[in-house]
């Protein structure tokens, strides 16, 4: 019982996922600031390695200031409860072999509803600030999941059919000869540009476009209520590419065959963190380089493009198998 609670909470689980989330921040910066010919974090820790972590702590001891009209005991309490979404939904990725710290029969249920949600309970933060920004966000980010939420659920049984289960150890364990990138990748592509969608990134940044709407539903947070949630998006970052690595590029399974458990626990944690940062560094890449587009621009490129694509993915599966 212990053990399993030091896993869920420490290794690999909630803390493990902590620092991965605090260094897929840094990494973004440094992305986007060399993409976009800038600096990025250069004075805390070698190469601002170690400024998420101080922009965090920053936040946390700063003043929390609390709307007039809001719903206090949502917008006070609700921030723990959003940055607990992730955090159960990375317990159930395969880290160090192929089963998480939770694991059922049917993993990818548990998914699909945490990533709902996860955008439930940014609306209800949002709705309870009580201020026109977030009003306007909410409606835009109700718009874009409604529009992403079909081809996200595609993209996720391209692998479903392939390896004929909803458990996320069957998925790995059948990628052990080939990933299925190699055999779905329209369904890997269609996931990645999803993924934008859900982390509100470029060009699917809509619900929080700051020079519109400031910072969209998050506008009125601050202090340690605006840590949590920042902190909740960053391990969205690693929720979403630690998915996709589990979904289509083995998990942390590496084609080599060890027998001493240790060892092969250390490779396989090398591989998953190796394809993790991989997947996450690809998302920065292009979340840095694009443009934020208009909300009918965004629906249609979800409905129209998307959708088709997965389907005729779906479709190009069940012809070969």
């Amino acid at each position: 019982m212990m053990t399993w609670i030091f896993q869920l909470l420490v290794f690999p689980g909630l803390t493990f996922f902590v620092w991965i989330a605090f260094a897929f921040e840094w990494l973004e910066r440094k992305t986007a600031a060399k993409i976009q010919s800038r600096v990025g974090p250069l004075t805390a820790g070698p190469k601002g390695l170690f400024q998420p972590v101080a922009d965090y702590f920053k936040l946390i001891f700063k003043e929390e200031i609390v709307p007039r009209y809001s719903d206090k005991f949502v917008f006070l309490y609700g921030p723990p409860l959003y940055f607990s979404v992730p955090t159960i939904g990375a317990a159930f990725i395969p880290v160090l072999g192929m089963t998480g710290v939770l694991s059922h029969t049917y993993d990818l249920l548990f998914i699909l509803f945490i990533l709902a949600f996860s955008v439930l309970m940014a609306s209800i933060l949002g709705y309870a600030a009580g201020g026109r920004y977030a009003t306007i966000s909410i409606g835009r980010l109700v718009l874009q999941y409604t529009s992403y939420e079909v081809p996200l659920i595609l993209s996720i049984l391209a692998p479903v059919m392939l390896s004929r289960s909803l458990s996320l150890s069957k998925i790995v364990e059948s990628q052990t000869n080939l990933w299925y990138v190699f055999y779905a990748p329209i369904s890997f592509a269609v996931f990645l540009i999803v993924s934008l969608a859900e982390l509100e990134k470029p060009p699917f940044d809509i619900p929080s476009a700051k020079t519109e709407i400031v910072a969209g539903w998050m506008t009125e947070f601050s202090g340690r209520a605006l840590a949590y949630i920042k902190l909740t998006k960053n391990l969205n970052y690693v929720f979403l590419s630690a998915l996709a690595t589990t979904l289509y590029l083995g998990g942390p399974l590496l084609p080599i065959n060890i027998q001493d458990d240790f060892i092969r626990s250390a490779v396989n944690l090398a591989g998953f963190l190796l394809k993790t940062f991989s997947v996450g560094f690809l998302i920065f890449v292009i979340k840095s380089a694009l443009a934020r587009i208009k909300i009918e621009q965004a629906t249609s490129l979800l409905w129209t493009i998307t959708t088709p694509l997965s389907f005729l993915q779906l479709l190009i599966i069940i012809i070969l198998r």
